[in-house]
């Protein structure tokens, strides 16, 4: 299975998907995984420490203002999102995935985009209870919504794509007893 997972942006969007990696490359050891992410986030470094191929995508955000200088920044966005799409396009065209899971962030969308206008399967993990803009960019085109809260229904059209599944936790998360992690941290076990 070669599976693309998509994220960006701050450890919210990059950790839950580097949990759910680890799992299926545990459960299915053949398993070819890419990363594709910001070239400038946080997921350049934490995804190759985890063991992952990561390729990235020059994307901006948008502004939601209308003062000349947000206005100039989207202008100067839009064309670094066709860029970010046409790269989107290669990554995929040479990966080859049978599956794109996204899991927040602007860098996201395009991958998400372009897996959605290839045909191939896609979902997108939502952790917040409230969708933000690159998950409503791309809610009503990919194949299936994962939430964290089953609340979260409500904020989607067509609520019998969205499952509700929780948040993907590293197993260290969980499994690490507070003096080791107090330890590993510097802090006194006070």
């Amino acid at each position: 299975m070669r599976v693309i997972f998509t994220c960006g942006g701050t450890g919210g969007h990059i950790n839950p998907a580097i949990a759910v990696a680890k799992i299926l490359k545990e459960r299915k050891p053949n398993s070819e995984i890419l990363f594709v992410g910001a070239d400038d986030g946080m997921e350049t470094e934490l995804v190759p420490r985890e063991g992952f191929a990561i390729e990235t995508v020059h994307i901006s955000n948008y502004l939601r203002s209308l003062t000349p200088s947000a206005l100039w920044h989207n202008a100067k966005a839009v064309f670094i999102i066709r860029r970010a799409l046409r790269r989107a396009d290669r990554i995929i065209k040479e990966f080859r995935p049978d599956v794109i899971l996204g899991t927040g962030g602007y860098a996201s969308y395009p991958i998400l985009r372009q897996g959605v206008k290839n045909g191939i399967p896609t979902a997108l993990h939502e952790a917040n209870a409230v969708p933000g803009l690159a998950t409503r960019l791309v809610c009503d085109k990919v194949d299936k919504i994962l939430v964290s809260f089953a609340e979260s229904r409500k904020e989607y059209k067509n609520a019998e794509r969205v499952i509700p599944v929780g948040m993907p936790v590293r197993e260290e998360f969980v499994f690490t007893k507070r003096e080791d992690a107090r330890k590993a941290l510097g802090l006194d076990d006070k």
